[in-house]
């Protein structure tokens, strides 16, 4: 599903008296697994609203109603989705170091992390932000002060609460951010150095 979906103003409506399907099926059909990539709550709820958009742009009243439709595409695309992460985790190698920093058969880590050079860069990354958030308003600024919040160390869910939205909507404010981002000079002549 890579394809950009355009809806109308009625689809918009049934997929937002809707959004309740999606945690529904995640909570009954899926497994989140923190610890796998992309099986995060957040992830899955993200994906199964694109599922539910999808849902919406495909539906037909003639043949079943809305809820009974919506629910099997969100099923099946999200189940879709869990095999294909699964899929790509055999790429990954993960190393999980003791409390001493040692791998596995006593080698030590040839890597530890500079916490110090961790810090600094969150914290240029947060100046960053905040000066790109000054030229920036309504959606895109929200997004930026997510994307603050995200560097931070805050999950989407955690954003969305704080700022009493659902976790699509601050998905969406950070997208819309990004995008904007992306194509502002000064915030990418601030990438350079």
């Amino acid at each position: 599903m890579k394809k950009k979906i355009r809806l109308t103003t009625e689809q918009k409506n049934l997929v937002e008296s809707n959004l309740s399907i999606v945690y529904w099926i995640i909570r009954q059909d899926i497994s989140v697994n923190e610890a796998v990539y992309g099986l995060e709550y957040d992830d899955l709820y993200q994906e199964g609203c694109l599922w539910l958009c999808h849902a919406a742009a495909t539906y037909d009243a003639g043949l079943a109603k809305f809820p009974t439709y919506a629910k099997k595409v969100v099923r099946n695309g999200l189940l879709s989705y869990c095999r294909r992460m699964y899929a790509e985790q055999k790429y990954f190698t993960q190393f999980s170091p003791d409390e001493n920093g040692e791998l596995l058969n006593g080698y030590p880590a040839r890597h530890q992390p500079d916490t110090f050079a961790l810090c600094t860069g969150t914290m240029e990354a947060l100046e960053l932000l905040a000066s790109a958030t000054k030229d920036f308003s309504g959606v895109s600024k929200l997004g930026t002060e997510a994307l603050a919040l995200k560097a931070r160390g805050y999950t989407t869910s955690e954003i969305a609460a704080l700022c009493h939205a659902p976790p699509s909507h601050v998905g969406a404010w950070i997208s819309r951010a990004a995008q904007k981002l992306r194509n502002s000079p000064s915030f990418l002549s601030g990438l350079l150095y």
